[in-house]
């Protein structure tokens, strides 16, 4: 919109096939490895003296949630405002804040300054010191306005787009999501989101036969690819894009490197069909299980000309899914509905998404509305007595 991103890479290791325990997801051990480091005492949660030496602070809002005895999202705040912009807080304390984006799951910036413009969070981002990530495999067409920085999914406003892990169809999957609020809606237009784990535990208790199921068998993602970028559609990226290729013979070896299947259509169209991905996996550095995939975004909203949502998903042995799975799963989609977090968006703020934790969505919007996203694969390390190689401004 998964086998799970390693170290430096972006990748998911999926079990084959998936059993009922589910897949397990490697932590990662770049520079936010599980391993002995200092930490101050903000990051257990307590002292106020631990936040003054990071000058941030955790605020409140009206929306957040309480899952497993965190708030959701963790908000974070400047303790003095207009001291510092966020690009050089965060070159300060960039191992802290990303701490706090793993321990959390989502962690949201307010307050921050120099985020006015796009130029403004691609500095930020840019920062970082992530391992860069590609756009391609992404379902929605998307324009770069800025070095790292492009347009969030660019369906109609009238369109929702269901939750989902970010690219979980695909074979490569970003660590972290970014996403910038320019200006918000005049109404609507939340991202809200919603910790997996806890969508997971809620499809196990309410429909463990459904669970065991996807668990053991896992899924496959199938779509109709456009020959040409469809903007009014959610899912309308074309295979040309998509593949970055002008040929058919360019698309078809990207596809058979990812073990995808396809058919082309005579009006040149591109069925395609994914190999067995898992749909529940278990985070190797919480142990918790995730519901790590899009099935909800394909069976409610993977809808356009060229597809049938129902039709978009089955089981990783390439059987369609029965009633008693495509009922569990649309009772899923409404259980997250009403259990997310959908705060109102206000103009500079910045949310980050820990992509194995945490699922997004999008809701209507009355226009006009400008919401900029950044993605990108897990920290870079700094070796010692090595400079890092130079960020290329664009990708």
């Amino acid at each position: 919109m998964i086998s799970l991103l390693l170290a430096c890479s972006a990748r998911i290791a999926l079990v084959d096939p998936p059993d009922s325990r589910s897949s397990r997801l490697p932590a990662p051990d770049g520079d936010l490895a599980v391993r002995p480091a200092r930490r101050l005492t903000l990051l257990r949660g307590g002292g106020a003296d631990g936040w003054e030496q990071i000058g941030a602070r955790p605020v409140s809002i009206d929306e957040e949630r309480v899952f497993a005895g965190r708030a959701f999202p963790m908000t974070l705040s400047p303790l003095l405002s207009g001291r510092t912009t966020l690009t050089e807080w965060a070159a300060e304390h960039r191992e802290e804040l990303l701490r706090l984006v793993r321990e959390n799951g989502a962690v949201l910036l307010r307050g921050f300054g120099g985020m006015e413009t796009p130029q403004g969070f691609s500095d930020f981002v840019m920062g970082l010191r992530l391992e860069e990530f590609g756009m391609g495999c992404s379902a929605a067409p998307r324009t770069e306005v800025a070095p790292g920085v492009f347009t969030a999914n660019e369906a109609p406003p009238q369109e929702k787009i269901p939750f989902h892990h970010e690219m979980a169809q695909c074979e490569d999957k970003p660590a972290f999501l970014f996403f910038y609020c320019e200006f918000p809606a005049q109404t609507g237009g939340a991202t809200p989101i919603i910790p997996s784990n806890a969508v997971a535990t809620h499809l196990r208790e309410a429909h463990p036969a459904v669970a065991q199921r996807l668990a053991a068998r896992g899924i496959r993602y199938a779509r109709t690819l456009p020959a040409q970028d469809d903007p009014l559609s959610p899912i309308g990226k074309s295979w040309r894009t998509s593949f970055n290729t002008d040929t058919r013979q360019g698309a078809e070896a990207a596809m058979a490197a990812a073990g995808t299947t396809w058919r082309w259509h005579g009006n040149g169209d591109l069925y395609t069909e994914t190999k067995q991905m898992p749909a529940l996996v278990v985070d190797g550095r919480s142990g918790k299980e995730m519901f790590y995939n899009a099935v909800i975004a394909a069976i409610t909203g993977w809808e356009d000309v060229r597809n049938d949502p129902l039709k978009a998903i089955r089981y990783g042995d390439g059987e369609e899914l029965d009633g008693e799975a495509v009922a569990a799963l649309i009772e899923t989609g409404e259980w997250m509905v009403a259990h997310r977090v959908a705060f109102a968006w206000q103009s500079g703020d910045v949310l980050i998404i820990d992509n194995q934790a945490a699922m997004h969505s999008r809701e209507t919007f009355t226009p006009p509305r400008r919401i900029l996203a950044s993605l990108w694969g897990e920290a870079l390390r700094r070796p010692e007595g090595r400079a890092e190689p130079e960020r290329q401004s664009s990708r």
